[in-house]
């Protein structure tokens, strides 16, 4: 057999990931989950019938759905809708810690997936939940502490992390694709010509179903393409190479205007 088959037989042979069995019906108004992954594993598609915070100590989380896909960098965390389809990948191997919500005991939470800032207070709390036991005292300082834990998630801030995805089959193939291998600007004419259409309908098209002109997007998917990268520990060259960029230095001022700081600053002030 070829390096080649010998290397796609290898990849067949990788059972795919098991996910916990948890739950739901546990009488409380959270259930703690803490897990240990390992790096590069994907998630495929599940769906959960409590809400979901999901976070990770280290690297960054992408959770995709049907509306878009959401990428959290180091102290940062996705929430997840009960019932939203979703699939997740994890950049570095990490502990998640992962906190379902029945929404009837915490009103005002998003109704949408969201990324959100994990401040020192909620990384505290959420530490202190996951040694609850399961059926926690709900009248005692165990659910005070739950208490304080859902006013924090539900007034945390939305971060502006989330690439909208068209929901025309066509249109969505094409996003689907310069997402995951977002090397350079793909030109408006040639995504209408794989699409089959007039670069004037893609992009009424595309702007109608995303909310964002097509150029305005990209440059919102190789940013986020970028946090995915830089969490997985490459350098600042190399996801500039990467992510075609010209210079190491035109990816810094992008990544700078984009977030106010240096792609170094902003991975070592999460550390």
């Amino acid at each position: 057999m070829s390096r080649n088959g010998q290397s796609t037989a290898r990849r067949a042979a990788v059972p795919p990931p098991v996910l916990p069995r948890i739950d739901y019906d546990v009488p409380r108004a959270i259930i703690a989950f803490a897990r240990d992954l390992p790096g590069g594993l994907q998630v495929p598609l599940h769906v959960h019938p409590r809400g979901q915070l999901l976070y990770s100590s280290r690297g960054t989380v992408t959770t995709s759905a049907e509306d878009g896909s959401w990428v959290a960098p180091p102290e940062r965390a996705i929430w997840v809708p009960p019932g939203t389809p979703h699939a997740t990948r994890h950049s570095v191997g990490s502990e998640v810690r992962s906190i379902f919500v029945r929404m009837d005991e915490a009103p005002g939470l998003p109704e949408r997936c969201a990324v959100v800032q994990v401040s020192p207070l909620l990384r505290e709390l959420l530490l202190a939940v996951m040694r609850l036991p399961p059926l926690y005292d709900e009248d005692g300082a165990d659910g005070r502490l739950v208490c304080v834990l859902l006013d924090r998630i539900a007034a945390l801030p939305d971060e502006p992390l989330h690439l909208p995805m068209p929901t025309s089959r066509k249109l969505r193939a094409i996003a689907v694709d310069y997402f995951e291998h977002p090397t350079k600007t793909l030109p408006l004419a040639r995504a209408a010509r794989n699409a089959t259409t007039s670069p004037r309908s893609f992009a009424r098209h595309f702007m109608a179903e995303t909310g964002l002109p097509f150029g305005a997007w990209q440059r919102q998917a190789r940013l986020l393409r970028a946090l995915e990268l830089l969490g997985t520990g490459l350098t600042v060259g190399d996801v500039a190479f990467k992510l075609g960029y010209e210079s190491p230095s035109a990816f810094i001022a992008m990544f700078h205007r984009s977030f106010g700081t240096t792609p170094a600053r902003y991975f070592e002030g999460a550390a």
